[in-house]
């Protein structure tokens, strides 16, 4: 399945890192900082927490609140960050991962992380991740974050890869459906906050327990 690929892109959090995130209690954060603002983040529940916090911004800026709605986005935003750094403090990587990385960028294979995390988390966790691959994309980097594709495109053009050469691996669906848009090869890994069920729902290519397996796979179908 995987003979054809030249380029993998990779998640971070859940994939590569240990997630520590409590996202609920960012969202419930998040909402506190919305309400003061005089936003009501009830009908934005079911959209994940960067969306919720631009759609509840194009409310403000609709409404002729333009400056508040800047306001709003620098605190919300500012929110999240705070919470992250103070996260990867008591994160790590994985077992294995920089060797993982490493063994992968030597047989030749162009390597990318797409994340919408921070880049001062990322790095916190990981402070030679620019040097263990070849395109670095935090959600500070671009315009638009996975599960658009444009995060992974820049990611490939980073890489001077193509998608049709190309897997993305992720712990969640929205790492599958972000591949699927780009009809990238998409590998779903359990060691994030979904289990087997949820990614066989996002219908990957492949299901590993753990990133590092991806060496094993890789060799086997060799």
């Amino acid at each position: 399945m995987l003979n054809d690929v030249e380029a993998f892109l990779f998640d971070f959090d859940g994939t590569l890192a240990v997630l520590n995130i409590d996202f609920r209690l960012m969202r419930k954060r998040v909402e506190t900082v919305l309400r003061r603002y005089g936003i009501d983040p009830e009908p934005f529940r079911h959209l994940y927490i960067l969306e919720m916090i631009d759609q509840a911004c194009a409310l403000l800026t609709a409404g002729h609140r333009a400056e508040l709605a800047t306001e709003c986005y620098r605190e919300a935003h500012q929110t999240i960050i705070d919470m992250e750094v103070e996260c990867a403090q008591a994160s790590r990587l994985l077992p294995g991962v920089a060797e993982m990385l490493g063994e992968l960028k030597a047989r030749g294979f162009r390597l990318g992380i797409v994340t919408r995390n921070c880049a001062a988390a990322v790095r916190t966790i990981f402070p030679q991740i620019e040097q263990a691959c070849h395109a670095f994309l935090p959600r500070d980097f671009v315009q638009e974050v996975k599960p658009a594709p444009a995060h992974l495109r820049q990611a490939l053009c980073k890489m001077e890869a193509v998608p049709e050469r190309s897997a993305m691996v992720g712990d969640g669906p929205i790492d599958i459906d972000a591949g699927k848009r780009l009809r990238m090869k998409t590998i779903g890994v359990l060691t994030g906050n979904h289990n087997r069920e949820a990614l066989i729902r996002s219908q990957p290519d492949l299901i590993l327990d753990r990133v590092t397996d991806l060496l094993t796979y890789l060799k086997e179908e060799a």
